[in-house]
């Protein structure tokens, strides 16, 4: 019975120091998403400019971060190495968001989505204009925001992969 009561009281008074969360302002969330929203252009202005290695030093290099390209799930490492890969066959390469939406989690993350128009052209192929929807989530580490997620979805991947790929039109 004494044991009984020691842990209820134990744990009345751990629960009662607990801070309670208060939900996020719209001025907060509003900060939030601008912040994401930054990131994520600086990401699709380095692309454009075929600077894929600055475009990921936005991307977190946490063990648990994951990010899926070409339908492969690769660490930040794997990443770099693809885009290292196919980095010097690339000639053209734009994306244009067509909207945005951004969903604020928590005061620490929060996900966006994104329609992209893309032109791609990659060395000994004709010129590629698709479309696909990229989706990333933000979480603040260490004071900054960096993408511990992310992943592309083509639309039409036989159509895509036909193009990319050489002769592939043939």
């Amino acid at each position: 019975m004494r044991s009984a009561i020691l842990f209820s009281i134990i744990y009345l008074t751990s629960w009662s120091c607990q801070q309670p969360t208060s939900p996020l302002t719209i001025s907060e969330k509003e900060e939030i998403s601008k912040s994401a929203k930054g990131v994520v252009t600086k990401v699709f202005e380095y692309s454009n400019n075929m600077d894929f290695e600055t475009g990921l030093n936005h991307y977190s290099d946490d063990p648990n971060a994951y990010f899926i390209s070409d339908g492969v799930m690769h660490s930040l490492a794997g990443l770099r190495e693809a885009y290292q890969a196919v980095g010097p066959s690339v000639e053209v390469l734009h994306n244009t968001i067509k909207s945005w939406h951004i969903q604020v989690l928590s005061s620490e993350v929060a996900t966006v989505t994104l329609p992209v128009m893309l032109k791609l052209k990659l060395k000994g192929v004709p010129e590629f204009n698709g479309e696909l929807t990229w989706t990333a989530t933000l979480q603040k580490q260490n004071e900054e925001w960096l993408i511990v997620q992310s992943h592309e979805s083509w639309l039409n991947c036989a159509q895509v992969s036909a193009a990319l790929t050489p002769n592939g039109n043939n």
